[in-house]
């Protein structure tokens, strides 16, 4: 028993007197430890007592996990969100986009004409949005120059650059039905017709991808007699569009 109290000496020495829960502990450890004395069981009380003791004052106590975690003002601290959906960066003076922008980079100095490469300063999600004015200019000026006057036709005057029709003859759908015939192309292949006074002519050139865009050029041809009197570079362009779901080509020059 002196032993015991001994023990108890010691321990309350070794610790600080800050820890004051632990003296009163201690109190309550000798009355246990004697009353256990008698059964033979001193040694363990005392060892175990301690040990708890010695944890409860050196570790903080676990707040449950059923309760949530509260600030020094008593309020409940706010819990953690998650990040919030990362939206597209734009440069300044660029409109918001919606979804993510294609992936079109700069033009490879060996993609040519550059005329059939987007002039698009700001990002885009859609490929409906890819611009070509310069190359539209030049297209529109091959069909300006391909007029023909005419009694019977509206505005008195009809371009020769239409001709294509006649290529796909009672068609439900003159333009998907040309751009069939364009892309069954290939590379140094041409489609011909003859106007009403010029000769057109229209000749695939080869696949030329923008970025990761498939896309095909032709370059057509109008002339007088076997005199060239207008050209311009066509562009084709393999994507999804509208609420289809299939990829299809698409004029874009």
């Amino acid at each position: 028993m002196k032993r015991f109290f001994l023990l108890l000496a010691l321990c309350a020495g070794m610790i600080k007197p800050s820890h004051a829960q632990f003296g009163d502990f201690l109190k309550s450890v000798a009355a246990d430890a004697a009353r256990n004395a008698a059964a033979g069981q001193v040694r363990n009380a005392v060892t175990g007592a301690v040990d708890s003791a010695a944890r409860s004052v050196t570790q903080p106590a676990s707040q449950p996990a059923s309760q949530p975690a509260t600030q020094p003002n008593g309020a409940a601290a706010p819990s953690a969100q998650p990040p919030a959906a990362a939206r597209p960066s734009v440069p300044p003076g660029c409109g918001r986009i919606y979804g993510p922008p294609l992936a079109i980079g700069e033009r490879p100095e060996s993609y040519q004409p550059a005329s059939l490469w987007p002039e698009n300063t700001c990002p885009v999600s859609n490929h409906g949005d890819l611009k070509f004015d310069k190359a539209l200019a030049a297209k529109r000026a091959f069909v300006e120059a391909s007029k023909v006057r005419c009694n019977d036709c509206e505005g008195g005057y009809w371009p020769d650059a239409w001709g294509w029709r006649s290529l796909v003859k009672n068609s439900r759908d003159y333009g998907k039905d040309y751009a069939a015939l364009l892309i069954a192309l290939k590379q140094g292949e041409s489609l011909k017709w003859k106007g009403e006074k010029y000769d057109a002519t229209v000749t695939a050139t080869g696949a030329h991808p923008i970025g990761e865009l498939p896309c095909r050029q032709f370059h057509y041809e109008l002339k007088d007699k076997g005199k060239l009197v207008a050209e311009y570079d066509s562009l084709y362009c393999e994507y999804v569009e509208g609420y289809s779901t299939k990829a299809s080509w698409n004029e874009k020059v």
